[in-house]
């Protein structure tokens, strides 16, 4: 959001205008009122494109729910009656169709049913001048373009000599080289390695460890087979050859239903790394070896691909799937297309359902709804994916807006040399980006020419100490890629904003320098209308703190594995976050727990984020009907820098309810109940949280979980070491009494160990009804009888913020030029800089409220 009143107030304008037609208007007091079930659903439940909606593409992707070994009929006309422009498809296995065919400007009508069966109700859209052009090729051409000789996935024969004078003297050569020699004398593993070693204490655990065995040995042969046949495509030395046909010979005599395939990843490795081989070596090998070994790939393959049809494409997630293992199956499905009739389907599906939904669990801020932490899971997926299709199509599929975003989130969510935000499963796996990071920002940067990827790629490399080329994941991506662009041009001054939003996702982040994590405060927030599905937790409305670029107030609690008890009732339940309990539950994982974040401000001295998770305590997907009570949840976030933070909730229930206010830390919490204080630190500041209430609160503190945590699947941390589950603090500020109404107020104090580390003591003045601290004013409404009000003001007469109604600011009042508003006014370089915003709703949820509204 721009620094000046003229572009927020346009701004303001059209979220008014843009949600008149929707489900909930915007109410008198600025705010909307989001009442949809759900917004991603589990599964898919609605038709896309629906309800007259502008196409995003012009050729647009239908999408509709789907069921097991079901055939779908579509068609598609230009008229109602169906009579003009008829383009229809029958027997189609899975529930996606691309027409491959740029459509005129208008009304379209199309239908689909179950082949044989009855059509669904006419569903319409348009295409305008606003849908963007994207008019892919169908199937044929894609398999008309996959070279019949071999090999072909690494590298085309044609292209074999031209390669190895390219990449000769690339860094990547040598390290790839390096691998590769070390692995000549390596002795296959035989089919019992896959068994697991250790036992745990119920069917549950043993299951996971014996999956957990078997991925081991399924990445180990993929990741030999990768190294051998890389250092072959780039030399076409024999003695690689040699080496992976012991392996190769090994693996094809498996049963490929038997324990390798337990884990999924351990199964997609085994059928790729030997597709990738016998593409690699086909002229050095029999036939009767390339048929073994084939067979053993295929099998694997078609397991996978009966298992994702009228599924994958349906549901929300799989993250597996997007991962690692469709990328796979792609290449898979490349190396031995032509070889074995499979293969053209396998290549259809992934085609269709990539055109359809890549990117997914990310929309166009550049947010991806799973975290940092699984993030870099399935980042080579989408660039080289998008890469071969490209060289078969001559198009960019890296043109959606979430690419060229997607590494500005990163930044933000993930700095260089600090924790990430903490959100989602494995957000507190990494102390700081590793050089897998470094590696996938490099390759973003070039591809994309985007400065400050470049910038984030090489700060994260210098931090680490380690050169971008030893990054292993994208090595081949940047011999065949990322290494014939230029990089952009270099960020020589950090301009970005300290703060930023991605309403898509439900993150916001506030900063007081980050481009230096020694130096920055670091507040992180979540209210997702993702919800809590997939690697999501159920956080709606929770937030971390970090300074220093390490954690201070972050979620807790500990995933040996998802279905773990003590992941689900502790690391994944709200009672592991920064969050709020209502009677002592927290928000279900259901896909209709979700949340949002209406407004943002950013401004010099202060930046401000409302979250909204009125929703997140129930939940109605899959035919779950979850209501805890919680009617309204709106929790105001300020950053008053350099080291003031503060939370203000507003909170009701349709009952008389207890309330819960939750913090966590790693290394220890103090409580002062009579001075209502929380006290804490980590390695580089001390921190101390006032918290006030609208009614009286126990002040709880414990150093255990209540479900102990268990390293039975011997999870390693970052550097390959077992973790310790060691218990970790946890405050509660619990009502004494039951409310209908509950408000609380946290003024938090961050001071650097090695400056000015005394946090002050908060003065409460009775005339202006305000607390005095770091220079700061600060003013919250209590009383829950009259509106929710937060109000923050500095000494130095710089900067002025309310969250809703007029500032009195240098003698002059600013009142809101729409009723409702959040405000703030700042003194930057001599001028008045006036802000306000009022309720914005992404665009996923006008989608659903306007299909409920018809």
């Amino acid at each position: 959001m721009k620094n000046t009143a003229k572009l927020i107030f346009g701004i303001i304008v059209l979220a008014f205008v843009g949600c008149q037609t929707s489900q909930q208007p915007i109410q008198s007091n600025g705010e909307i009122e989001v009442t949809c079930k759900v917004i991603y659903p589990k599964y898919r439940v609605w038709t896309t494109p629906s309800g007259g909606e502008v196409a995003k593409n012009n050729s647009p992707s239908f999408e509709w729910p789907s069921g097991k070994k079901a055939k779908y009929d579509v068609r598609l006309y230009s008229t109602i009656d169906f009579s003009e422009n008829l383009m229809e498809k029958d027997e189609i296995p899975f529930a996606i169709f691309n027409p491959h065919k740029k459509l005129d400007e208008g009304i379209w009508y199309w239908q689909y049913r179950k082949s044989g069966g009855d059509w669904n109700p006419i569903d319409s859209f348009k295409i305008t001048s606003a849908s963007k052009d994207f008019v892919t090729p169908g199937l044929d051409k894609i398999l008309s373009n996959v070279s019949s000789d071999h090999p072909r996935v690494f590298a085309k024969k044609s292209e074999l000599n031209e390669l190895r004078v390219r990449a000769k003297d690339y860094k990547e050569t040598a390290a790839i080289l390096n691998e590769a020699d070390k692995l000549l004398t390596e002795i296959p593993p035989t089919e019992k390695s896959a068994l697991p070693v250790h036992k745990g204490e119920n069917d549950f655990e043993n299951e996971k460890i014996a999956q957990l065995a078997s991925r081991t040995v399924g990445w180990q042969v993929f990741s030999t087979l990768n190294s051998l046949t890389q250092a072959y495509i780039l030399t076409g030395d024999i003695k690689y050859f040699n080496a992976a046909k012991k392996w190769m010979l090994e693996v094809s005599g498996w049963d490929p239903n038997g324990i390798s395939h337990l884990s999924n990843f351990g199964d997609s490795g085994i059928m790729t790394g030997l597709a990738l081989a016998v593409d690699t070596f086909w002229d050095l090998l029999t036939e009767d070896e390339r048929e073994k070994m084939i067979k053993q790939s295929a099998i694997r393959a078609n397991n996978f691909y009966n298992l994702w049809i009228g599924k994958v494409e349906s549901r929300s997630s799989s993250m597996h799937v997007w991962q690692h293992i469709l990328h796979q199956m792609f290449q898979t499905s490349l190396a031995l297309a032509g070889e074995i009739q499979e293969a053209n389907k396998w290549i259809d599906y992934i085609y269709e359902l990539w055109l359809a939904q890549c990117p997914k669990m990310g929309e166009n801020d550049g947010a991806w709804s799973n975290g940092a932490g699984y993030f870099k899971m399935g980042t080579l997926a989408m660039y080289d994916v998008n890469a071969i299709l490209k060289q078969f199509t001559g198009l960019d599929f890296m043109q959606k807006e979430w690419f060229k975003n997607n590494p500005r989130w990163l930044l933000y969510a993930f700095p260089p040399g600090s924790v990430a935000d903490g959100f989602c499963n494995d957000g507190d796996k990494y102390t700081e980006p590793n050089i897998h990071y470094a590696g996938f920002a490099d390759a973003a940067s070039r591809v994309l020419n985007l400065p400050y990827a470049d910038w984030y790629a090489k700060e994260v490399a210098k931090i680490k100490g380690e050169d971008i080329s030893a990054e292993n994941e994208f090595r081949w991506y940047r011999i065949q890629q990322a290494n014939k662009y230029n990089y952009p041009e270099s960020v020589k001054y950090f301009t970005l904003p300290q703060a930023e939003v991605f309403e898509d996702v439900g993150v916001a982040y506030m900063n007081t320098s980050l481009q230096n994590a020694s130096t920055n405060l670091m507040l992180s927030v979540r209210s997702s209308p993702f919800g809590p599905l997939a690697h999501s937790q159920a956080e709606q409305n929770t937030f971390n703190i970090a300074y220093g670029g390490k954690r201070l107030f972050y979620n807790s609690g500990y995933r040996p594995k998802m279905g773990d008890p003590h992941n689900l009732a502790w690391h994944k339940h709200t009672r592991g976050h920064n969050g709020i309990l209502i009677d002592g539950e927290g928000q279900p994982f259901n896909a209709g727990a979700y949340g949002w974040l209406p407004r943002f401000i950013h401004g010099e001295k202060i930046s401000y984020a409302l979250g909204d998770a009125s929703n997140a305590y129930s939940g109605s997907d899959e035919g779950e009907n979850i209501d805890l009570g919680m009617k309204r949840f709106r929790r105001h976030y300020l950053l008053l820098r350099p080291s003031t933070i503060v939370i203000y909730d507003e909170l009701e229930a349709d009952h008389k309810a207890e309330w819960s206010w939750l913090l966590h830390n790693d290394k220890g919490l103090d409580v002062d109940s009579t001075e209502k204080t929380i006290t804490a630190e980590n390695e580089f500041a001390n921190a101390q949280v006032s918290l006030y209430s609208s009614s009286d609160i126990h002040f709880n503190l414990t150093d255990t979980f209540n479900i102990p945590a268990r390293n039975w699947n011997r999870k390693v941390d970052e550097n390959g070491k077992i973790i310790d589950f060691v218990d970790q603090w946890h405050f509660s500020g619990i009502s004494k009494e039951k409310n209908q109404k509950m408000r609380y107020l946290a003024i938090i104090q961050v001071k650097p160990k090695n400056g000015e580390s005394v946090c002050e003591e908060l003065v409460f003045d009775q005339k202006s009804k305000s607390y005095l601290v770091n220079g700061w004013k600060i003013k919250a409404e209590l009383d829950t009888s009259l509106p929710a009000k937060i109000e923050a003001n500095n000494n130095a007469e710089t900067a002025s913020f309310t969250s809703t109604g007029f500032i009195d600011f240098e003698d002059k009042k600013y009142d809101a030029k729409v009723t409702g508003s959040s405000k703030l006014v700042e003194i930057i370089n001599g001028e008045k800089v006036f802000q306000e915003v009022i309720d914005e709703v992404p665009e996923a949820i006008k989608k659903v409220m306007e299909r409920d509204r018809k």
